[in-house]
């Protein structure tokens, strides 16, 4: 008699989850499209961002919309950059290094402004079209280890314990419908060779065994090794308006158009380390996950700067909501050799859209600028990632509801710090020290970011003018998952990693 214990929670959240420990789940697709670590020119990452109070600056749009209204000359800015993600994994073990690099285009933009030719009131109203990144995706990561305690196949099979096998299979004229019905991994898995049947609607993987009493086991080592990469990108295009009323009260709206972009790529490997030792003639697989996801988002923000006294600024701004309408495809692929031989399979390219609602989000900072030679400021901001929904594109949130449940109650709200400092030690040279402190989205896991910053700048009497700036993040943050589902008594093996990022944005502008 073939022993394996069923429990019924364990098995539907086998079914809801599919697996999703190395595949992209939308919750946390929904945190990242909805974070912002603004980038912009290299003056405003150099101090921090801090540019809520002080304004004139093209980076600082993204979170005042006032910050064009300080502006009494056109200026034209490009900021190409380099980012990158620094990843250290422990897994089964062993440890690993992987980093990912991009190049970006953090900056581009235009601002101008037109004289009233009046003294007191409205003195000048401003346009302005910039696009600055406020996200970066670049992430990779990857492990490898041995081990005889669980496989990936083994927990595929389990969860598809009670499953009528019939429905996998892919019948010649028409071998797409079965991925309509069930998970791709469980189709794949079936079709391949890589899970048969055992019997009363059980499963074994081709990694596993049975003894004398009905138990499964791993008969023999595994070499388990698994690889994730992700790049892409958000970026605000910004149409804004703007003025400034007596050189005290400025103000400016923005309509911005948010592009979204990411690709991801997950594999995971097992390879037995002695093929004769498996009953199955077991010796590899491989199952490989793609997914890309693209959309557009719009959203609305108003600010404000005013000068109550002489030096002293104090900024605020306010935005709705973000929506957002995203399309994605993916596709799963498996292969493997076992005593059938070997094959390899894809499942049809998915499709699909919905829509992501972001949370409000605001902004206060206080600047203090002496003379032409210093400038300091600090900024806060809030958000509530609480409030993200998903639904599908004709608003229903049902569709979405784990996701959304799941949001509620494990996201939180956010409370932000930016500060800076610029000093001009001779007319034509700016220095410049900039801190942020992103607080953890989620209330079980401590995902705070700390970054230092640094950046020097040179402006020539003829217009032009150069930045630089570096910022480094000084914590590392960490991430644990499970490579795959725990089943019975077998434990999946613990990914943890640790990783940071740093850039580097240069600068080229001109004013006249």
């Amino acid at each position: 008699m073939y022993k394996r214990l069923i429990i019924f929670t364990a098995l539907l959240g086998s079914v809801l989850s599919a697996y999703a420990q190395i595949t992209p789940q939308y919750y946390n697709n929904a945190l990242l499209f909805s974070s912002q670590f603004y980038d912009g020119t290299a003056r405003s990452v150099a101090m921090g961002n801090a540019m809520t109070a002080l304004g004139g600056d093209l980076g600082a749009l993204s979170y005042n919309p006032a910050a064009s209204g300080v502006y009494r000359y056109t200026e034209i800015t490009l900021t190409p950059s380099v980012y990158s993600s620094i990843t250290n994994t422990s897994f089964l073990g062993n440890s690993a290094r992987a980093d990912k690099s991009r190049l970006s285009l953090s900056n581009v933009g235009w601002v101008g402004s037109f004289e009233t030719g009046r003294t007191r009131g409205l003195l000048n109203f401003n346009f302005a079209i910039t696009a600055n990144q406020s996200n970066n995706f670049a992430y990779r990561s990857s492990g490898s280890g041995i081990q005889s305690s669980s496989s990936y196949l083994g927990s595929l099979a389990y969860g598809m314990t009670g499953i009528d096998a019939n429905s996998l299979t892919m019948p010649e004229n028409d071998p797409t419908l079965p991925f309509y019905r069930n998970p791709s991994s469980w189709v794949l898995g079936w079709n391949s060779g890589l899970v048969d049947t055992v019997a009363n609607g059980l499963f074994r993987g081709a990694t596993e065994s049975i003894d004398k009493d009905g138990k499964f086991y791993i008969p023999g080592s595994l070499n388990q090794s698994y690889y994730r990469e992700r790049t892409g990108y958000v970026e605000d295009i910004i149409i804004n308006a703007s003025g400034n009323i007596s050189d005290i009260f400025f103000f400016g709206v923005n309509l911005t158009l948010q592009s979204i972009w990411m690709n991801e790529f997950t594999s995971i490997s097992e390879i037995a380390g002695d093929p004769d030792l498996f009953d199955t003639g077991f010796t590899d697989f491989t199952r490989e996950y793609r997914m890309t996801t693209s959309g557009l988002g719009v959203s609305v923000e108003a600010g404000f700067i005013v000068r109550p006294v002489a030096g002293l600024t104090i900024g605020g701004s306010i935005s709705t909501p973000t929506w957002m309408y995203l399309n994605e495809t993916w596709m799963e692929s498996m292969n493997g050799n076992t005593g059938l031989g070997r094959a390899a399979l894809d499942s049809p390219l998915g499709e699909s859209s919905y829509r992501l609602t972001s949370p409000f989000r605001w902004n206060l900072g206080v600047g203090y600028t002496l003379g032409g030679f210093l400038a300091l400021a600090v900024d806060y901001e809030r958000t509530d990632y609480s409030g993200i929904f998903l639904s599908d594109n004709n608003g229903n949130r049902n569709a979405f509801q784990y996701d959304n449940e799941y949001i509620s109650t494990y996201y939180q709200a956010v409370n932000n710090v930016r500060a800076g400092i610029e000093t001009w030690p001779i007319p034509q040279l700016a220095l410049r020290l900039g801190y942020n402190y992103y607080s953890s989205p989620d209330r079980d896991f401590d995902f705070s970011r700390h970054y230092a910053s640094a950046g020097i700048g040179f402006r020539a009497l003829s217009g032009f003018f150069i930045d630089l700036a570096y910022q480094q993040q000084c914590n590392q943050s960490d991430n644990n998952y499970l490579l795959y589902d725990s089943y019975e008594t077998f434990e999946a093996p613990v990914t943890s990693e640790r990783f940071r990022d740093w850039k580097i944005l240069l600068t080229l502008g001109w004013r006249f």
